[in-house]
């Protein structure tokens, strides 16, 4: 009899839901990405957040982390000490660069907290001070299990659920909002979380939530 599910894809599903829960331990739990001080500057508000989110989803994550994520996936060893080094390169601004280390730094820390070993070539950037998450989160997730395509749409799943839940946190939305709001997104996340050419490097991201992610502001809930 012809089985009613495939097992191992079922468990890649499963394993991708839990990773792109914005409650799973990365460490971006305390980012906002630049959200927060956008909130406050009147930059979005309830009515255009889901617009705000997919903007970031089309420019931040297709542009520069869909590709840091897939080098991260694909590569080991020194070759992907090098994509660390690449990665580290093509961000100029210090503040950004100092926070995706620091999540990233969150991310290695929750993978050793589970035993989830990581690439040396991972770790060897870690010890260097560019463990970006991006790239460390395509090591962590091909860890876990996930083919590329899988890792890419948890990825994207991830930051629209971890923007949205920052929303909720800050008093901006409601939980039954944002989740209507995910679901609509559902469909361009797909359609953005397909494979880049292995020889495409990330480009920039987006400058409007560049500043407000740079922006210093006191009393602040989230890293940035």
């Amino acid at each position: 009899m012809t089985p009613l599910y495939d097992p191992p894809a079922t468990l890649a599903a499963i394993r991708a839901m839990q990773l792109a829960d914005s409650g799973f331990p990365s460490g971006v739990f305390a980012f906002s990405w630049g959200l927060e001080s956008a909130l406050a500057d009147g930059q979005v508000c309830k009515r255009t957040l889901a617009d705000w989110i997919a903007a970031e989803l089309r420019t931040r994550w297709y542009r520069f982390d869909r590709m840091a994520l897939a080098g991260g996936h694909r590569l080991t060893g020194a070759m992907l000490t090098d994509w660390f080094h690449t990665v580290d390169t093509l961000m100029p601004a210090e503040a950004p660069r100092r926070d995706s280390t620091h999540a990233g730094d969150a991310l290695f820390a929750s993978a050793c907290a589970l035993r989830i070993e990581l690439d040396p070539g991972a770790k060897a950037a870690q010890a260097q001070g560019i463990g970006h998450f991006s790239v460390t989160h395509g090591v962590f997730l091909r860890a876990c299990g996930l083919d590329l395509p899988n890792a890419l749409a948890t990825s994207a799943l991830s930051m629209a659920r971890g923007a949205f839940s920052a929303a909720v946190r800050l008093g901006v939305a409601g939980a039954i909002s944002t989740q209507a709001d995910l679901l609509a997104l559902a469909p361009l996340i797909a359609e953005l979380a397909t494979e880049p050419d292995p020889a495409a490097l990330p480009a920039s991201g987006m400058p409007l939530s560049d500043v407000a992610l740079m922006r210093p502001r006191s009393g602040r809930l989230f890293i940035n």
